[in-house]
């Protein structure tokens, strides 16, 4: 990031230099290069990570991964959104790798599948009979069903509003 004079005489501003964002999973990838910040879900909240950011590596927890990107001429900004299991992100000073088992994008989140999926694994936590196993991944099933409720109803209904 560097600061710089308008050219209009309106002072002062920031230029984002972008920051390269790869979000591999078993079964594919996405990489995007055109964007200025990163922000992940961590087991303490949003973490966001933007070019020059010294190189660590952070837990990523269900949930959402968003890549701004700025828009050209307005200063306005888009956002891309996708939802994420358990993994990890690896950070570099211009480029987030997210390495995670699964990633769905917004347009192929189906709402009523994860309320199905969250309702099948409260049973299974509720069940008494349920062994400690069977329990804590039913623990983790109701954690991604959440999560992608969430982002659903975050980026995918906001949309259509």
């Amino acid at each position: 990031m560097f600061r710089r004079e308008d050219t209009a005489g309106n002072g002062w501003r920031y230029d984002l230099k972008p920051i390269k964002l790869t979000l591999l999973t078993p079964i594919g990838s996405w990489s995007y290069d055109d964007g200025d910040l990163v922000v992940v879900t961590t087991k303490d909240g949003a973490r966001g990570f933007m070019r020059h950011h010294l190189p660590t590596i952070v837990e990523i927890i269900p949930g959402p991964v968003r890549y701004r990107v700025p828009s050209s001429g307005s200063g306005g900004e888009t956002w891309r959104a996708m939802v994420v299991s358990v993994g990890y992100a690896e950070v570099q000073a211009d480029e987030v790798t997210v390495v995670v088992n699964a990633a769905e994008l917004p347009e192929t989140i189906d709402r009523e599948r994860a309320e199905r999926a969250l309702e099948r694994a409260e049973a299974i936590v509720r069940d008494p009979l349920t062994e400690d196993l069977e329990r804590t991944r039913a623990r983790h099933a109701m954690r991604r069903a959440k999560a992608r409720i969430d982002f659903h109803r975050r980026f995918v209904e906001k949309e259509k509003r």
